[in-house]
């Protein structure tokens, strides 16, 4: 009888940035089983800031961290495993790829220089899995939003990492690219059977790419849960949510419309909506 495989996440960990008056803290406690975890919640809660302390780019964490049955850290016991070592694929908001180097470059670029360049790298059938054979040896610069955001993706998964770590990865990819990049993330995160970590403000992405889901709130987590269950805790009583529009209603047809928040994309009936079509300030809603 085989072992039971290691949980792909557990984390306990207490993060401060900044200095003084410009210190942020934010304690976040995190698990996963294997599939993909969604941290949610309004900008300024500490999602971004979780992540990175994942990845090892914040000194001073304090707290345990374990990744696939492996301590990465353990701050009882003065042990932080550096982030070259750590094995984790990380998708910052900006893609930050090479401009003068070409796609199949870009995605090579963190494995090691004597195999960069070998068929044994694995690099063409990745960029095959990704749609981007075609688009080998084009610079970013020629690509659209997308394009470069499977790039990144590329570079991160070239490493072949333990864990996936992946901030607002379609932020500034239209509504059309998104849904697709989603259903392709989804795939290859399936297929690979790599654990990934996901930070969105969309309820919607969360409930299309998250099998487990914590709430982030007043930097620290609140609540975790399955996405539908913790999306659906609106309906247990009023939420209001205030927030600056970012576009015009979207009406959708079937009494349903979309507006664009600077924290969230909240789809409701429309008629919830009111006079929000015009809005130009702050924009509240109260969901019963």
């Amino acid at each position: 009888m085989s072992e039971p495989r290691p949980p792909a996440l557990e984390a306990r960990l207490a993060v401060t940035v900044g200095r003084g008056e410009r210190a942020f803290s934010v304690d976040a406690e995190l698990s996963l089983e294997a599939g993909v975890l969604v941290l949610f919640g309004p900008s300024g809660a500490g999602k971004t800031v979780t992540l990175q302390a994942l990845a090892g780019l914040v000194p001073g964490v304090r707290g345990h961290l374990r990744v696939g049955g492996e301590v990465l850290l353990d701050s009882a016991q003065r042990l932080a495993v550096p982030a070259h070592r750590r094995r984790i694929g990380y998708v910052p908001q900006q893609q930050a790829l090479f401009p003068f180097l070409d796609v199949a470059s870009n995605v090579a670029f963190g494995l090691p220089r004597a195999v960069r360049r070998s068929p044994r790298s694995g690099v063409g059938a990745l960029l095959d899995e990704l749609g981007l054979g075609a688009l080998a040896a084009a610079r970013p610069g020629s690509l659209s939003g997308g394009e470069r955001q499977r790039v990144a993706l590329g570079r991160a998964l070239a490493v072949e990492p333990r864990l996936l770590l992946l901030d607002e990865p379609f932020a500034s990819i239209d509504d059309e690219g998104r849904a697709a990049l989603q259903r392709l993330l989804r795939a290859v995160i399936d297929r690979r059977g790599v654990p990934a970590v996901l930070v969105t403000h969309d309820p919607a992405e969360a409930l299309a790419l998250g099998d487990r889901l914590v709430r982030f709130s007043r930097e620290k987590t609140s609540a975790s849960a399955g996405p539908r269950a913790l999306t659906e805790l609106a309906g247990r009583g009023p939420v209001t949510i205030t927030g600056l529009p970012r576009g015009p209603v979207v009406a959708l047809g079937q009494g349903r419309a979309r507006v664009h928040l600077e924290d969230a994309v909240l789809e409701v009936p429309e008629d919830l909506l009111g006079d929000a079509a015009g809005a130009t300030g702050p924009l509240r809603i109260e969901l019963p």
